[in-house]
């Protein structure tokens, strides 16, 4: 147990610090397990979740298409239109289109696209896009604990534990939806005087440079293939359990998520194909994969079963074990990434619900799905999208720095957790779990 929680601590220490590539940290710790002994490549194979790796590949790639066909740029634009330009609607618009777009694809390219879109936007409005970008951040890692495929930690507990896209819409889905209200309310308070301040600026120059941010036309075929193929995807991933029995197939999450995905891929020419691709997010596909060898090797020396025997020593009540699996690992997301705890965790969870007392595995996930995704919001590190939000921040010379993010995030964090809170202890007081 001790080489393979050395190279855990080590691996993760690596992968905080930024100073290497994450995946290759991951990869390395994975070999180095192997080279140790700890696990065999058969070990090694059966602990990556292929399901999940299957359903990331496929989604990257219809979000891929959509990308490469300026759908997203087109999105934003007409938003900024419908709301007149008016900075109150615009932040309102945006804090929208994040939360709302999380819900069906990863928070990466969701913040990728808006960054892009929304740091010129607020300079051409003379508004600092500081707190308008961790607002968005904030809005699309809450906005994302709503879907199975809204966040990377929901990818891994829906995936490893068997839970569907319709479980998590169903159960996460009403309170993040909620806690995204709240978030939007509470940042508008916050900026209320700045968009304000830009309202009365606003005027037809403005517009005119507003309306050149985003000028490409929208590719209108690829477009409607990667709609149709993405529609697809959602549909599969909501039905799957009922279409599989149906049909004799064997539809899973990954199924779901690449059939739509090739078929997209057979319907462009070449060259297309070729750029859409260079957009796929690899380094999170390697990422996944050696994460789930490095945990894999903690899962074999019986680390995860020690610590679910310590928790459930320490804590008898149920209500008190769902508080401790919503706040203990969402802090601590916002300090360590929120995708391998979230991986860790599921090991601990599986062994928690074999333990008489404890609540309902799946009340356990809701409370920690909610937890880790919204606590990332707390720290530039505490989920994927907030790193690329901050590099995308100093690569257009905005500076945030690790004390600004937390005075902005944290309070309005806090305090959406604790909504959430209420409703987990609602759900479990009605047993609608």
């Amino acid at each position: 147990m001790g080489i393979a929680l050395g190279v855990f601590v080590v691996a993760y220490l690596l992968i905080a610090s930024e100073k290497l590539p994450r995946h290759w940290v991951a990869l390395a710790g994975g070999l180095a397990l192997l080279l140790a002994g700890v696990l065999t490549p058969l070990d090694a194979l059966r602990y990556i979740s292929w399901e999940t790796i299957g359903l990331l590949a496929g989604m990257f790639i219809m979000v891929s298409v959509l990308h490469e066909a300026g759908f997203f740029a087109w999105l934003a634009m007409t938003a900024i239109r419908k709301v007149n330009y008016r900075p109150v609607y615009l932040f309102f618009a945006l804090m929208a289109l994040a939360a709302v777009c999380a819900m069906f694809m990863d928070s990466i390219t969701v913040i990728l696209f808006l960054a892009a879109l929304a740091i010129p936007l607020c300079r051409l409005l003379k508004i600092d896009p500081v707190p308008m970008v961790i607002a968005m951040v904030c809005a699309a890692n809450t906005g994302g604990a709503a879907t199975l495929v809204g966040d990377p930690p929901n990818v891994i507990l829906g995936t490893s534990l068997g839970f569907s896209f319709a479980d998590f819409a169903v159960h996460t889905g009403p309170i993040a939806v909620l806690c995204a209200v709240v978030l939007s309310g509470w940042f508008y308070l916050a900026n209320r005087r700045a968009l304000a301040e830009a309202h009365l600026a606003l005027d037809e120059k403005t517009i005119r440079e507003i309306e050149a941010l985003h000028a490409e036309p929208v590719h209108a075929r690829m477009t409607r293939l990667g709609l149709i193929c993405f529609g697809a995807a959602v549909f599969l991933l909501i039905l799957h359990k009922y279409v599989s029995p149906w049909t004799g197939l064997p539809i899973d999450a990954a199924v779901a998520a690449l059939v739509p995905a090739m078929f997209a891929l057979a319907g462009l020419p070449s060259v297309e194909v070729k750029r859409v691709l260079r957009r796929v997010d690899y380094q999170s596909i390697l990422f996944f994969a050696g994460l789930f060898v490095l945990i894999g090797g903690l899962e074999k020396t019986g680390m995860f079963e020690r610590a679910s025997d310590a928790i459930a020593r320490a804590v008898v009540e149920p209500n008190k074990m769902v508080l401790l699996l919503q706040w203990v690992p969402g802090l601590l997301s916002g300090i360590v990434d929120n995708v391998p705890l979230a991986l860790a965790m599921s090991y601990v969870l599986k062994d928690l619900a074999a333990v008489a007392g404890m609540p309902a595995l799946s009340l356990m996930v809701w409370a920690l799905a909610l937890g880790v995704d919204i606590g990332g919001n707390l720290t530039p590190i505490g989920a994927s999208a907030n790193v690329v939000a901050y590099a995308s921040l100093q690569r257009e010379g905005e500076h945030a720095g690790w004390e600004r993010w937390i005075a902005i995030a944290a309070p309005a964090t806090l305090g959406v957790m604790a909504l959430a809170s209420v409703f987990l202890l609602i759900k479990a007081g009605t047993g609608w779990y």
